[in-house]
């Protein structure tokens, strides 16, 4: 059967621009270059496909050379995560070897007090019991023993946070009722030592949905340190407010003596005391009670800030966010 070739554009098909042409050409005769050539063309053939093996073989060790590179970065990469761990590893391993020496000396020295007081008493040098002496005795048995169950208690709430066994009895809480408790707690020290503090919340201040335990916690740790660091004299701001998107701040500010601008990175890492002022020589402390705050906070997706001026005063905020925050009756 002959196919039939269209002859004008009304027998193209839709689309074509010109009439089909038949594309044949007879074979020409051979060229005394083509006869030339015949013999060497299967040298050229094998030439040919060595290249092509070659430049195979070349892409294939190209793509392992490649992968061996990017193997390469990924276990220098692993590897300085490695000593960065390490070295971070041997920080915490000198922190608590610190923190063990620091927690000795603040068990050492009130049961020293303890046994010394008891053993006064026991022994009546001033007469039988009912001497006011006695009595000054007493309180420094108790005020001696309530550092000490300050510091296991917090020892307590920090192991027990590592191991994940801490327990939140979260509900919604007036803000201003725990910051009073907090004051109450700590009013008696501030006043001994000549410091006033005071409380500054707004009426409307919502509810937060929070430990309240856990909350006074948080407070109470950073006024203890306010109070702590405070000369006689000076002032302690407890204030609470809203901020801009509706989460609830905590503010606890002092006229103390301040923190080196170079500490202040550390001052939430446990096992960490701040020593930058000769003021804070003879103080108490852990070096546990920032870091406890920390915690807690995280625990509450709380953030804290900080803001401190040497000689000046150390301003700490917590801020909770709005998902826990709302009016309540």
């Amino acid at each position: 059967m002959t196919a039939t070739m269209p002859q004008n554009y009304s027998d193209l098909p839709y689309g074509a621009r010109q009439p089909m042409a038949r594309h044949y050409r007879a074979p020409g005769k051979p060229t005394l270059k083509g006869l030339l050539l015949l013999p060497v063309m299967p040298v050229v053939w094998l030439l040919r496909g060595y290249k092509r093996r070659r430049d195979k073989g070349k892409t294939k060790l190209q793509m392992e050379i490649l992968q061996l590179r990017r193997e390469l970065a990924g276990l220098r990469a692993v590897n300085l995560e490695l000593l960065k761990g390490k070295e971070q590893a041997e920080i915490n391993d000198q922190r608590k070897t610190e923190f063990l020496a620091r927690v000795t000396h603040e068990l050492r020295t009130p049961l020293n007090a303890v046994v010394g007081f008891a053993d006064l008493v026991r022994q009546e040098p001033y007469g039988e019991l009912g001497s006011p002496k006695y009595a000054e005795y007493l309180t420094d048995i108790r005020a001696t023993s309530a550092h000490m169950l300050d510091i296991v208690n917090d020892l307590l709430d920090v192991a027990k946070i590592e191991a994940g066994r801490i327990e939140m009895r979260e509900s919604w809480s007036p803000v201003p009722v725990i910051l009073d408790d907090c004051r109450r707690l700590m009013q008696n020290q501030a006043e001994a030592n000549g410091i006033d503090i005071r409380i500054e919340t707004p009426p409307d201040l919502p509810g937060l949905y929070c430990d309240p335990g856990r909350v006074r916690q948080i407070v109470v740790n950073l006024l203890s340190n306010a109070v702590k660091f405070t000369p006689k004299r000076g002032h302690i701001t407890l204030a609470a407010r809203t901020d801009r998107v509706g989460g609830i701040v905590i503010r606890v500010s002092d006229t103390g003596i301040g923190i080196p601008q170079d500490a202040l990175d550390d001052v939430f890492e446990p096992y960490t005391q701040i020593r930058g002022n000769h003021l804070v020589k003879g103080q108490q402390g852990s070096g546990l009670g920032l870091s406890l705050v920390r915690i807690l906070a995280d625990l509450h997706q709380a953030s804290l800030g900080i803001e401190s001026v040497e000689s000046r005063g150390t301003t700490i905020t917590v801020r909770f966010p709005p998902t826990r925050v709302r009016a309540i009756s």
